[in-house]
C-alpha cells in the first residue's frame, strides 16, 4: 500500500499521492503544508444581572438564556 509523499507522514494514500488530510489541505489552500492555527473563542460574563458564568449565546449563559428564551415564548418582557 503506498503512503503519502509528504515528508514524515506514513498514512494511506487518498488521492493524488496524499493521504485525505493532506489531500483536504491541498484542496482548501491550495499547498498540503499549510496549517491553519485553530481559533479560540473569547470568554464573555453574562450579561444578566448579578450573574458570574459565562456567556454561551446571545450574551447570556446556559441558564439565563433557558429563562429568556421561555419567557419570550410567553410573550413576557426581557427581564436583563
Amino acid at each position: 500500500m503506498k503512503t503519502c509523499e509528504i515528508d514524515n507522514c506514513s498514512k494511506p494514500v487518498k488521492a493524488r499521492d496524499l493521504c485525505s488530510m493532506h489531500h483536504q489541505r491541498l484542496m482548501r489552500h491550495g499547498d498540503p503544508n499549510t496549517v491553519m492555527p485553530r481559533r479560540t473563542k473569547t470568554l464573555v460574563a453574562c450579561s444578566w444581572i448579578n450573574c458570574t458564568s459565562h456567556a454561551v449565546s446571545k450574551g447570556l449563559c446556559v441558564k439565563h438564556y433557558y429563562i429568556n428564551r421561555v419567557l419570550k415564548r410567553n410573550d413576557q418582557v426581557d427581564v436583563r
